[in-house]
């Protein structure tokens, strides 16, 4: 005597995938903007470390030299390390602002793409969308998008690839220039005591 198992209704879940009729468009001009705002975002990150460094590699110079003057046994006022921090101050202030209305910026730009491109693939007919609420967390609307999409449609990834580019390029940007930023302290501090080479 055998049991019947009923059929699972997994078997078929690929084959019941919503689908766009041939044609549809896979982008739209808001789903360029999200790509191409996590683009822009390391571009301002780029910037912004560019505008720190100057200050940054100044500080560690006037440090060493005033740490050179104690090292001797003269004595090193406190005014003169305020006077180092007020002096630098304004170039922090500046790319500290700069970076920071830059990044907002491109958020709010993101969110607002995301939004105006989950309408607008309601608008071409996608039963499916992936929300844009996702835009908030930042490279994760553009990529799920593309997934979502490429589903229904069988194209529409670059949107995906774009972001994922620009993420690694973000993650090698900030590591680069941290060392790098390291190497130059090391440098200008070993200028302001001028004791080794």
């Amino acid at each position: 005597m055998s049991a019947s198992v009923p059929p699972s209704p997994w078997t078929n879940a690929a084959a019941e995938e919503p689908r766009v009729p041939r044609g549809t468009p896979v982008y739209t001009a808001w789903a360029w903007v999200t790509a191409w705002t996590t683009v822009a975002a390391v571009a301002a990150s780029a910037v912004m470390m560019w505008l720190l460094t100057g200050p940054i590699l100044t500080y560690a110079r006037h440090v060493a030299e005033l740490s050179g003057m104690a090292a001797t046994g003269a004595r090193v006022q406190p005014s003169a390390v305020f006077a180092i921090m007020f002096d630098l101050m304004p170039g922090i202030m500046t790319a500290s602002l700069v970076g920071t209305l830059l990044s907002w910026a491109l958020y709010a730009l993101a969110i607002v793409a995301g939004y105006r491109d989950y309408v607008q693939l309601g608008r071409l007919g996608y039963p499916k969308r992936f929300h844009w609420a996702w835009s908030f967390l930042s490279p994760v609307y553009p990529i799920g998008r593309a997934v979502v999409v490429r589903r229904q449609a069988g194209a529409g990834s670059a949107t995906m690839w774009i972001a994922l580019a620009a993420t690694a390029a973000s993650l090698l940007l900030s590591l680069g220039w941290s060392f790098w930023l390291m190497t130059a302290m090391f440098d200008a501090m070993r200028a302001g005591l001028g004791t080794f080479a």
